[in-house]
């Protein structure tokens, strides 16, 4: 028998073994062009046992995974040298080396984290380690699906549990797994407690017009008809998300410096091409949220997208991200990968339009003022934005803006060498406005603007507890964080002793007082109403305790607030703020809880959430004759 071997079907010790009289049953795979190939070896003479290959002759439909920020793997165009590689912490070795890497990463100043981080110059790793876990795929085959090319730990378990819950959710005719029953040890942590068959979305923190489906339901069987490869794109997450959009569309080659390899890393129309199929299914994490949004809304892919399901989205951007412009991060993992104090996340962030992108949008918490001063006593002094975040906060030089101090930008004198090279007289501040300025008109077009058949999902805190009536009962519930690991910054409060009297226009109008004016990790020095004012940012994501004033923590997944997140069910979550346009395209909306930002999809109640989505958009292809 002749050797046929292909990179993506299993390997020769998958061969079905039978008696003498018995065939020999090949698992059949595809190829990379999307043709039926398998693997075997060849066999003696005397063996005469028939051989039968079997193929899925479903219809392919394209699963792909966007990552969010900082999760795609990044290097040097011109060096091929590490850019961003995070740790993978969950092995001894592997914690070792992550842990010296973050150690490393806090002693780099502010120049070296600018040149390291140049959007210019990253491109997309796809040289990353590959685990292919419970999905059926060979190392090879992940590695060109592009996996490689997203940080492993956060999700390449997450892309083995997709191929092998999406391609099997039948055997001999009966649904199995997650499909049937919830999770066999009835604790809610490998699986969620409900089967998604027969069960009510709305146990799920579902809202919308999505209802049970069942075994015997037009949804399961649209569902039952098709396979689903699971690909992954990383995208340079440095750069605008406009752009990334449109790589992810396209596609893009990586040359190894090195040698004179080139690693195509597909894009969404060239795996549909290899598919077969005009469309595929979008999943994305976090900031990739934005970036499918972008490549659908405005990048000219909504055609290229069966459906999108966002998981963890800064629908509206997050406070933190501005804080950290006068804070850097927030703890020795975070000082040591985004900046010890403000200058250092500057030297970063300033030129990085992908993260940029993150700040507060026009329509975060509904336009309400996010950046609070309150007095001693929590009273609050000045609430901004009030009509525009860009010019009162993102490139006002003011004490209280982003940029009060315009020495910190371009610290490895990068944007700089730019502007001199165009014999452009813009400085580097100018450069930054002009920047921000482009920032703010994309997040205005984004403004309820997804995909037209959208789903999504967000932590809103810790699970809550079911009632019934007036009565609260706890039954048996999934495992989850508790709340106070799952708060994060609604807004950002600064307080200190203001004197009483002091209007907001004399609070604006206050100035710095010596050296010590700013110690860019969050307490500042102002002289207002005759007297000097220490005043101290809000460092911790913990909630004030009972009687204490408000301290603008509020619960989300740690990461992203509920107030963005929860943006995208206006209109469909019961008491939430309607606007005159509510979003367009979203389905329905997954209010969740008790799992963190990074590693949301690894949560029972995220995971259910998506394969029922994934169903929903399955019935959508035949329901609207595609």
């Amino acid at each position: 028998m002749s050797d046929l071997t292909s990179k993506s079907t299993p390997e020769a010790d998958s061969i079905i073994e039978g008696s003498e009289n018995d065939a020999v049953r090949l698992l059949g795979g595809f190829d990379s062009d999307g043709m039926p190939a398998a693997r075997a070896v060849l066999t003696p003479d005397s063996d005469q046992r028939g051989k039968e290959i079997h193929f899925d002759p479903r219809q392919p439909i394209p699963v792909i995974f966007l990552p969010g920020v900082m999760g795609t793997l990044l290097a040097d165009k011109d060096t091929g040298g590490t850019v961003w590689r995070p740790p993978n912490m969950d092995a001894f070795g592997s914690a070792i080396s992550g842990a010296i890497s973050i150690v490393a990463g806090w002693f780099a100043n502010a120049a070296k984290r600018a040149k390291l981080f140049d959007p210019e110059q990253a491109i997309v790793d796809p040289r990353g380690p590959v685990e292919v876990g419970d999905s059926g795929l060979s190392e090879d085959e992940a590695r060109r699906r592009g996996w490689s090319t997203v940080h492993r730990w956060s999700y390449q378990p997450t892309l083995a549990w997709l191929q092998n819950v999406l391609d099997n959710p039948m055997a001999e005719g009966q649904p199995i797994g997650e499909w049937a029953h919830g999770d066999p040890k009835a604790e809610g942590k490998m699986a969620a407690l409900k089967s998604i068959l027969g069960t009510d979305p709305a146990d799920y923190g579902a809202y919308g017009s999505g209802r049970a489906i069942t075994l015997d339901s037009d949804v399961f069987r649209s569902l039952t008809r098709y396979r689903y490869p699971v690909y992954a794109i990383g995208y340079n997450w440095l750069q605008s998300n406009l752009l990334s959009g449109q790589q992810v569309l396209d596609g893009i080659d990586f040359q190894d410096p090195h040698g004179d390899q080139i690693i195509r890393i597909m894009g969404i129309r060239e795996i549909c091409l290899e598919n077969q199929t005009d469309k595929a299914i979008i999943i994305t994490h976090s900031m990739g949220g934005l970036v499918a949004r972008m490549a659908s809304q405005l990048c000219g892919g909504k055609n290229d997208m069966y459906g999108v399901i966002h998981g963890a989205q800064p629908a509206t951007g997050a406070p933190l991200f501005a804080k950290r412009f006068r804070t850097g991060g927030e703890d020795f993992i975070n000082k040591s990968l985004m900046g010890r104090d403000a200058a250092e996340f500057i030297a970063i962030a300033s030129n990085a339009e992908g993260p940029m992108e993150l700040s507060p949008m026009p329509d975060y918490n509904n336009g309400d003022p996010w950046w609070i001063f309150v007095d001693k006593n929590g009273k609050q002094k000045m609430a901004l934005p009030i009509r525009s975040a860009l010019d009162e906060l993102y490139i006002s030089d003011k004490w209280y803006g982003l940029i009060p101090d315009t020495s910190v930008l371009d610290p490895a004198g990068i944007i700089g060498k730019q502007l001199e090279d165009q014999k452009n007289k813009s400085d580097v501040f100018d450069h930054f406005k002009k920047t921000m300025r482009g920032v703010v008109k994309r997040q205005e077009i984004l403004v309820n603007n997804y995909h037209p058949n959208t789903y999504a999902m967000y932590g809103d805190g810790a699970l809550k507890p079911k009632f019934s009536g007036s009565r609260q009962y706890t039954p048996r519930q999934e495992s989850g964080l508790p709340s106070e690991e799952l708060m994060t910054w609604g807004s950002v409060v600064w307080q200190g002793d203001i004197p009483d009297g002091v209007s907001e226009d004399e609070l604006k109008a206050a100035v710095w007082i010596g050296k010590e004016r700013d110690d860019r990790q969050g307490v500042l020095k102002i002289v207002v109403g005759g007297q000097t004012v220490v005043l101290t940012v809000q460092k911790t994501a913990r909630r004030p305790k009972d009687g204490d004033h408000e301290n603008g923590i509020i619960p989300g997944d740690g990461t992203v607030p509920s107030w963005s997140a929860e943006s995208q069910g206006r209109g469909l979550i019961p008491g939430s703020p309607h606007p005159l346009v509510g979003p367009n395209g979203v389905k329905m909306i997954f209010v969740q809880g008790g799992y963190e930002h990074q590693f949301c999809y690894a949560h029972t109640w995220t995971r259910w959430a998506t394969l029922y989505s994934v169903a929903q958009i399955a019935h959508s292809i035949e329901a609207n004759g595609e």
